[in-house]
């Protein structure tokens, strides 16, 4: 990937990600005005690819988009209830549902090919994916060890 293209994307993800940090108090408004910015990144990558209008796999790239924002807003009904859980959850999933459409859509215009069929399964795993690491439990290996030692040694008799 282009450096070029990696700014526009990160670009994209930060104004996604603050738009539904800051409207994820009103259900559903996030997702109304994530989308717009989802087809503008389309067609920004598009241009900035030089590939025309009519070679984007629009039928695909709208079951990313529309199908991400139904994932988004079930998550955001489960997750919502949570007050700051829903706020971080609801970027965190703008996030990687622009970074999926991004990288479908660069190996889209990239290759000759007919592009890979998208599944609401792959949109799933992409929303999940960083939910998952982010409501993981933090492990330290090594606890166990540090409080074996630090319990006293009882005393001879």
């Amino acid at each position: 990937m282009e450096p070029k293209i990696r700014r526009m994307i990160n670009k994209y993800s930060a104004v996604a990600a603050v738009t539904s940090f800051v409207t994820q108090p009103i259900p559903g408004a996030d997702e109304l005005i994530v989308v717009p910015i989802h087809y503008h990144l389309s067609v920004s990558m598009a241009r900035h690819q030089g590939a025309s209008l009519l070679a984007v796999p629009w039928i695909q790239v709208s079951k990313i988009i529309w199908g991400g924002a139904g994932v988004r807003l079930f998550a955001n009904f489960t997750l919502g209830l949570v007050p700051v859980a829903g706020l971080f959850s609801n970027a965190i999933t703008a996030v990687a549902l622009t970074e999926l459409l991004a990288r479908y859509l660069d190996d889209a215009l990239r290759t000759p090919a007919s592009p890979r069929a998208v599944s609401l399964k792959t949109i799933k795993d992409a929303v999940e994916g960083p939910l998952r690491a982010w409501r993981a439990p933090r492990r330290w290996p090594g606890i166990r060890r540090v409080l074996r030692r630090a319990a006293p040694a009882p005393a001879p008799a």
